[in-house]
This record gives C-alpha cells, sequence and structure tokens, in this order.
C-alpha cells in the first residue's frame, strides 16, 4: 500500500550525478545525510507504534532503511510468513496510520532540517576540492 506522505528532495539526482564525478565519498555522504533525516522519525514512530492496541514491543521497535534515493522506517522485526495475509495487511495498516505517517507528519521540519544540513556540508567539503 502505498502512501503520499513523504518528503521530497529536488534536484537530489543531479546532486549525485555531480558527487559521482567527484568520487564514491560524496555519494556515501548523501545516503547518510537521508539517513540522519530518516533517524529523526524513528523514535516518536516508535512512541505510537506502542500505545497502538495488541502491539507488543519487539514490533514497535524500528529500524532505519537507506536506497540510493530513499530512506525509511520499519518494523526492525520482520514476519515469519505464518501470519495470515489479512491479518498482516490490517497489522500493516494499523502501523502505517497510527504510529509512521504520524510520526513523519509530526518531524517533517526536523527531516528537511537535518538532510539540508548535511547535504550543506557535503557541498561545502565538495567546494574546498
Amino acid at each position: 500500500m502505498p502512501t503520499d506522505n513523504a518528503v521530497r528532495i529536488e534536484g537530489l539526482r543531479e546532486l549525485e550525478r555531480a558527487f559521482k564525478l567527484y568520487g564514491k565519498g560524496m555519494e556515501k555522504g548523501v545516503r547518510e545525510a537521508l539517513e540522519a533525516g530518516a533517524e529523526t522519525v524513528r523514535p516518536d514512530a516508535q512512541t505510537l507504534a506502542v500505545s497502538i492496541p495488541r502491539m507488543t514491543l519487539p514490533w514497535s521497535q524500528m529500524r532505519v532503511g537507506v536506497t540510493r534515493r530513499t530512506a525509511y522506517i520499519a518494523p526492525l522485526r520482520r514476519g515469519t510468513g505464518k501470519a495470515r495475509r489479512r491479518q498482516a495487511a490490517a497489522f500493516k495498516e494499523r502501523l502505517l496510520t497510527r504510529a509512521m505517517e504520524p510520526a513523519l507528519a509530526h518531524n517533517v521540519s526536523r527531516v528537511e532540517r537535518e538532510v539540508s544540513d548535511a547535504l550543506d556540508d557535503l557541498a561545502r567539503m565538495w567546494s574546498r576540492v
């Protein structure tokens, strides 16, 4: 179930291309910037997840994941495949609507600030070379 709740960074692809010309270290810096932004959301998502009825502690713990252009939070614990699909879908829906999306909405300005600061630091490093 895709969600429209996201913080989008305009010009990220162009920035990555420019950093790629400089070297691998800069690409790693972009990933670290995305991770820093997502990390600001994780504590609130965990707190909100604990408040969901019948949510057990292991399932309320969150992790941060990062791909080339995306950072996200997800449950630390992964499913075992034994749960029924309908139950798994309902669980996912509750976790998204009651914990993850409200945590992101509450922290959008912090995410933007973290990512912006990290990218500014990278740009300063790049301009010195």
